[in-house]
Parts: C-alpha cells; sequence; structure tokens
C-alpha cells in the first residue's frame, strides 16, 4: 500500500512519536522513509517610513549567526534521529532530506516532490483560541496537502 513515507521531525517529542509510527509502518509495507526536517526561517518586524514589514534575520546585523544555529540544531536533530533509525532497523530503506523554510509549505512541497504515499507529522495538541493564533503545522499540512497525512498526537 506504502511505497514511499514521509516523516517530519523536528527534534521535539511529538516528531520523536511520529517518527516511531512511520517507522513501523516503513517496516510493515517495505517502504522507504524520508525523514524530513524544515528549518524555518526566522523573520524580524521591520518598521519604516514605507509601513509595517518583515525582513529575513539574516539581512539584520548579527542575527545571522542565529540562523546558522538554528540550522546546525536542526541539522543535529535530523542526524541524531537518522542514527537512532539505521541502528535499530538496519535493513530499512532510508533517505534524509534538511530544507529550509516555512514548515507547512515546504512539507507539503517535498511531499509532491518526492511522490510519496504518505506523510506522517506529529502534533503539539494546541488546539482552541491558541491554536488558532499560533497556527498549527500540522493542521496546515492537512489544509494544504493532497496526499494522506497521518497526524500523531
Amino acid at each position: 500500500m506504502f511505497k514511499r513515507i514521509l516523516v517530519a521531525i523536528d527534534g521535539s517529542e511529538p516528531s520523536k512519536r511520529a517518527l516511531g509510527y512511520a517507522t513501523e509502518l516503513a517496516e510493515k509495507w517495505n517502504a522507504e522513509l524520508l525523514m524530513l526536517t524544515v528549518v524555518p526561517r526566522v523573520m524580524l518586524p521591520v518598521f519604516s517610513d514605507e509601513g509595517f514589514g518583515a525582513t529575513p534575520l539574516t539581512s539584520a546585523a548579527g542575527f545571522g549567526d542565529y540562523q546558522e544555529r538554528l540550522r546546525r540544531l536542526y541539522e543535529d536533530a535530523l542526524r541524531g534521529a537518522e542514527e537512532e533509525v539505521r541502528a535499530k532497523h538496519p535493513q530499512l530503506k532510508l533517505k534524509t532530506r534538511l530544507e529550509e523554510g516555512r514548515p507547512s509549505t515546504t512539507i507539503v512541497k517535498v511531499a509532491e516532490e518526492e511522490d510519496v504515499d504518505l506523510i506522517v507529522i506529529g502534533s503539539r495538541g494546541i488546539g482552541g483560541i491558541t491554536g488558532w493564533i499560533l497556527g498549527s503545522t500540522s493542521r496546515k499540512v492537512v489544509d494544504l496537502c493532497k496526499k494522506p497525512v497521518l497526524v500523531v498526537k
């Protein structure tokens, strides 16, 4: 049923649970597992004579280092998850991918590019007004994507 499964990971507990489900499904269906980590671009609000806008932090003095440290943090999370999966499931077909951008849209874009059959993503369980204000990556992926999505709590 599944040939390629994408799991979005960021090092959080919900993404680790999603990785567990995705690994089990990949083993069961002898599918390739694509582990995707998306480094968010941090934005800094800018107030100018031209109005309100946003600029990437990397263009603001001193903030380029912050974006690079964030990238290293996500790279380490991806590498650690990959090592763990390879150690426990050496026969599993595994691919990793690190991208930079808005997590929800990047997950959907990569799912299309890689022609996956299923996306597995963790949910922090933020609901109500807080979830509406902050948004939810898993909810946005479900809304944007035409592929099946498994949201793991």
